[in-house]
């Protein structure tokens, strides 16, 4: 009895500690430590229902000259995690490991100790607060680690609103994310997730793709290039929408006789340079068939529509298959363009 007082003793540092800056020195293997205590502390409170002097006794040690009660015993794990969920101090590879053990029940983590409460708490820090990634995490073309991760928690909190209330459900939750070009990041990341590991289709392609207009232009516009080409050759119905807006920026560019090269029309929002235009091109024609096939056939059809020129500068779809076609005479041979 006095061993299991002096371990229940322990609960009040155990909190202050979750608070403090001294988690900034925590691993994963203390982090995993804390969540066991706090696990210890919930199942030594059920226990005390068939213990009533070991409960006065426990009453008496934890009140004495501190706020806390045996409710505080009770609720540990959630106190725990709530409390290291807001401490900036926790190292980041502590804290991606704190939400896979709040956010994934049934991991090694086991975090159905953990109420609703506190695993929504959980998901908004990581999808409204925490979402910002080191500068390395948006550089380039790569799918960094970082943004796997975070993919792989917004599935998971996704594919527990669907259990709750159905697709809906999660099209809400996304509505209420910022929108932008991290958050988009994120989406196709899951999106690229190999094939059956989850209906990452199901959960997202709604929201992305009904809706708002606007919001699977700004998903094409602002994710890297590459990523959604190679998108497109695996969802179908983004492959439409895709090569719709190609060609709606396409037809925006305007050429310039003076400076001899195609220019955005304005300064409408919306709108792609044609460096990039032929780099998106470009994507898709380091593709494997049919998808390379396609895509010259959308340019074959756009070019068709404009008077089927073969002069430069007449129509943007003539200039971009002529230089489409020149740089893949010198790289015919089909390319990943995604590297994890």
């Amino acid at each position: 009895m006095e061993a299991l007082l002096a371990h229940a003793e322990q609960l009040p540092s155990l909190l202050a500690v979750s608070r403090s800056g001294l988690v900034r020195g925590w691993d994963v293997a203390t982090l995993q430590r804390a969540l066991g205590w706090g696990r210890f502390f919930q199942q030594f409170h059920s226990r005390l229902h068939c213990q009533p002097s070991l409960k006065a006794a426990l009453k008496r040690r934890l009140c004495r000259g501190r706020r806390f009660s045996l409710g505080h015993l009770r609720r540990c794990p959630e106190l725990l995690g709530l409390a290291l969920l807001e401490n900036r101090a926790l190292p980041s590879t502590a804290y991606q490991r704190l939400l896979r053990s709040l956010l994934l029940p049934g991991s090694q983590d086991d975090g159905s100790f953990i109420p609703l409460l506190t695993r929504r708490r959980a998901a908004a820090q990581l999808l409204c607060l925490h979402l910002a990634p080191p500068p390395a995490a948006t550089a380039g073309h790569r799918v960094t680690p970082e943004l796997r991760a975070q993919a792989q928690l917004l599935l998971a909190r996704l594919q527990e609103e669907e259990e709750g209330g159905g697709v809906p459900s999660s099209s809400a939750l996304l509505d209420q994310l910022p929108c932008g070009p991290l958050l988009y990041r994120v989406v196709a990341t899951a999106l690229l997730e190999p094939p059956g590991e989850t209906e990452v289709a199901t959960l997202l392609l709604p929201w992305l793709l009904r809706g708002d207009p606007a919001r699977i232009s700004a998903f094409c516009r602002l994710s890297p290039a590459p990523w959604v080409t190679s998108l497109c050759g695996r969802y179908p119905e983004l492959r439409a929408h895709y090569f719709s807006l190609l060609a709606a920026w396409g037809s925006r560019l305007r050429y310039d006789p003076l400076q001899g090269e195609w220019r955005v029309d304005g300064l409408v929002e919306d709108q792609v340079p044609w460096q990039e235009m032929r780099q998106r091109i470009g994507c898709f024609l380091q593709q494997p068939e049919p998808l390379r096939n396609e895509i010259r056939t959308q340019l074959s059809r756009l070019k068709a529509q404009d008077g089927g020129f073969e002069v430069r500068g007449l129509s943007v779809w003539t200039d971009l298959l002529l230089d489409v076609e020149a740089t893949t005479s010198d790289n015919d041979a089909p390319s990943s363009v995604v590297s994890a």
